[in-house]
């Protein structure tokens, strides 16, 4: 299988990353990528810092040049047509013309996502798509948040779609038997929420093919209660933002309150153990890129600081999703719907 992959969009140094895609032609042997940016700079990495890790690898590497970086606070809307030799555009492109059998960027999330809608379209059926995310849990494993930012204001039809296909997603790529969905909400209480989400709750109670658990808060999303979360991407994005400042926050306290009381600073060595399991609990890098769901492809977005575990593990999810066919069975998801 082919998985393209732009490492030049991403904010962590290029030598890092090109590591952590080594990683994962590494685990997998059925694995060739194909890297899209700046060609000079990749193969500086290649035949510099990172000369004999290339050499083991590079008759399962392909460079595509692609001159041109979607920074961070270009306009979503404009890309497509004024930045056509962009690693995004181009890793997209060769997707579509069946080049590359997925494609994984840590780039421009807003970018992406145009770019992919308008690019490939979207699944027959889907009027709009939905970026995933995984949400570590206080159990060790991890449940599905969707949407995430991809679309900001939805109607029940929406987020129904949403939540098949987050639970195909979580079948065929998170290995979950049989995951319960629930809707995130203000309350458990049926009668809760604004007007979609009261009619989100109907359509979800009267589709069978998903197992649903009823309404879920904020609070539960870190717990087993169920392993498929769905909301509209305004209040997905606000969430997941407010997870990954809440994880940054409570690590700097503890920081800070371990220098400040000596006895602590004495007894850290007995909670190293303990400190270590809850750092690997909650890393965000060990789940990969976010899946964005109902376009006519494969696309996996990686967040802007990824470093060198969050570019393997994104590559491997998308080698996940393309080993269990998540494409077809998105498909065939949408045509069982209607």
């Amino acid at each position: 299988m082919k998985v393209g992959i732009d490492l030049v969009s991403g904010e962590s140094s290029l030598e890092l990353l090109i590591k952590g895609s080594f990683d994962a032609l590494n685990e997998r042997k059925d694995l060739r990528l194909v890297y899209f940016g700046n060609k000079e700079s990749y193969y500086s990495v290649f035949n510099g810092v990172c000369r004999s890790e290339y050499e083991k690898f590079k008759n399962r590497i392909e460079v595509v040049d692609a001159p041109e970086i979607i920074e961070m606070n270009d306009d979503p809307l404009k890309i497509v047509k004024q930045k056509k030799e962009s690693s995004i555009i181009k890793g997209i492109q060769y997707h579509k013309d069946g080049k590359i059998d997925a494609f994984f960027s840590p780039g421009n999330t807003g970018a992406i996502v145009v770019a992919s809608s308008i690019m490939l379209g979207r699944i027959k059926g889907i009027k709009k798509p939905a970026l995933a995310s995984a949400m570590p849990t206080v159990q060790g494993n991890s449940n599905l948040l969707l949407d995430v930012g991809a679309s900001a204001e939805c109607e029940a039809d929406d987020l129904l779609k949403f939540a098949i296909m987050g639970d195909i997603y979580a079948r065929e790529v998170m290995g979950i038997e049989k995951p319960k969905i629930g809707l995130l909400n203000i309350g458990e209480e049926e009668h809760k929420g604004n007007k979609s989400i009261k009619e989100a709750y109907k359509k979800f109670s009267e589709y069978e093919k998903i197992d649903f658990h009823g309404n879920v808060e904020g609070y539960e999303i870190f717990t087993d209660i169920v392993q498929v979360i769905v909301c509209d991407g305004y209040i997905g994005n606000i969430a997941l933002k407010v997870a990954e400042g809440t994880a940054k926050a409570i690590n700097l306290i503890l920081k800070q309150s371990i220098k400040s009381n000596p006895l602590a600073i004495i007894s850290l060595p007995l909670y190293m153990g303990a400190l270590k399991n809850l750092k690997e609990k909650m890393d965000p890098e060990k789940y990969g890129g976010a899946p964005l769901l109902g376009v006519n492809g494969n696309i996996f977005i990686g967040h802007g600081k990824s470093g060198r575990d969050a570019i393997k593990y994104g590559i491997l999810v998308a080698a996940r999703a393309i080993d269990h066919n998540v494409l077809g069975k998105l498909t065939n998801g949408m045509k069982d719907l209607s």
